[in-house]
């Protein structure tokens, strides 16, 4: 959404007077208001027009306020809603945050308790509706993968153009980025057969080759029946070729021959079967580097290469992790049914300035971790780690400095008065925010004429 664009809001409710009212306050402080009647007239208007936000009368003519918001829970999952009521009790406000409601005003209110609440509901819905509004029309098949960031939106592009070719595809990307995802993306937008994943890194040189070609009774020691390999049983559909980076050189030959002919040979057999697989394969590693080392066939990297999808770090799309942490908190709510937790803006802006070296599951790992240990269902800075922490404050700072023109010297003092200050003096924590040892905190702190008594 552009900084330009006005954010549409829909005003539901049977008092014509009621809701040219809310339209012409809402128009004056820049939004865009539209109207409704009744549940019939704005479940219409939601299926023909673009909103961004939903405010409704609980009790009207018809279908009922609270009913339409579980109608809009259900056909529009990212759109949010405030609900209007003339009873405002502990319990009525429960069974509308139940029905879907974001938030809920009781009449009569004031102007100033009206734009607060869309102002905040809006904010908190903003990055779920933009990644719906890019994602839309997209497709199914994308599915798990979150994101909305311009690097996302190419992938996501790429994604449905390779997914239309038999080729093989590679996929690359660091480690923690989703390259299982977008494999089983492509793999559902293709249409094929079944999906059989192998990771090449984490089975024995020997056991790997039976495991993609099968073997033959009396192959080797322990083959008591003929055993079909991994292609035979992905017929009609893909094998997922993970960390293939990891696959020995001597099984490479192999492998390439069977993705040109389309024929594979049990370990221990002579007759050749023919097989329909389409080939993802997906690693980490530099291949191109792999291949100038000898670690790595030319041949099979360029036959695998033929397609091409990178999968962006983490640190290149940091606009997607407000939407990544919405999805990690609700589907974690979803597993253990009472341990909802949500996320405090600071320490939201702290994951947001990190740089993730180990990507999604490093941030999912963080989450878990934090959310399993925090005092409260609210996950605050002081529950992420020291490295999480410094980042957050450390950009902050820098853009301060950058605004103030500071000096290199005059920021590092800056940044460690700061901690200082958020540690409520407490030099040891602070020096372990910091990274340094407490002695040269003390030493800084001498420096900057700052009493350094105390832990």
């Amino acid at each position: 959404m552009n900084a330009t664009d006005r954010e549409r809001i829909l005003v539901v409710d049977d008092d014509a007077s009621f809701r040219r009212t809310l339209a012409e306050v809402l128009d004056a402080h820049g939004y865009e208001a539209a109207a409704a009647h009744d549940a019939a007239d704005a479940l219409e208007r939601l299926q023909a027009e673009p909103v961004d936000l939903v405010i409704t009368d609980v009790v009207m003519p018809g279908v009922k306020g609270d009913a339409l918001l579980r109608r809009i829970r259900e056909t529009f999952p990212e759109l949010p809603t405030i609900a209007v009521t003339a009873f405002g009790t502990i319990d009525g406000a429960l069974e509308l945050t139940r029905a879907g409601a974001a938030d809920y005003l009781t009449k009569p209110f004031r102007t100033q308790a009206l734009l607060d609440s869309v102002a905040r509901v809006l904010d908190e819905s903003r990055p779920r509706r933009l990644e719906a509004r890019a994602r839309r029309g997209l497709g199914d098949h994308l599915d798990g993968i979150v994101g909305a960031s311009r690097p996302m939106l190419r992938l996501f592009d790429r994604i449905g153009r390779v997914a239309r070719s038999p080729a093989p595809v590679l996929i690359t990307g660091e480690t923690g980025t989703g390259k299982e995802l977008v494999a089983r993306a492509v793999h559902r937008a293709s249409g094929r057969g079944p999906f059989v994943p192998v990771n090449c890194g984490a089975l024995p040189d020997a056991l790997l080759e039976s495991e993609l070609f099968g073997y033959r009774k009396g192959a080797f020691t322990g083959a008591e029946s003929d055993k079909p390999g991994l292609f035979e049983s992905a017929e009609g559909g893909t094998l997922f070729l993970d960390e293939i980076g990891e696959l020995p050189l001597a099984l490479q030959p192999k492998l390439l021959r069977a993705i040109e002919t389309g024929e594979v040979r049990r370990v221990g057999g002579v007759e050749t079967r023919r097989v329909d697989v389409r080939i993802i394969a997906a690693t980490h590693r530099d291949l191109e580097h792999a291949v100038e080392r000898g670690a790595f066939r030319d041949d099979l990297y360029w036959r695998l290469a033929v397609l091409h999808l990178d999968v962006p770090p983490l640190r290149d799309r940091p606009a997607d992790i407000p939407l990544l942490v919405e999805r990690f908190l609700a589907d974690r709510a979803r597993r253990d049914a009472g341990r909802e937790a949500t996320l405090a803006p600071a320490a939201l802006g702290a994951l947001v300035e990190f740089d993730w070296p180990g990507n999604v599951r490093q941030l999912f790992a963080t989450l878990e971790r934090a959310a399993t240990f925090a005092t409260g269902p609210v996950i605050g800075t002081d529950d992420l780690p020291a490295e999480i922490r410094r980042a957050g404050a450390a950009a902050i700072l820098v853009r301060s400095a950058a605004d103030r023109a500071l000096t290199l010297e005059a920021l590092e003092r800056e940044y460690i008065l700061e901690v200082l200050r958020r540690t409520g003096g407490n030099k040891t924590r602070a020096a372990e925010w910091l990274g340094i040892p407490r002695r040269t905190l003390y030493r800084r702190l001498d420096a900057y004429d700052v009493a350094a008594d105390g832990e």
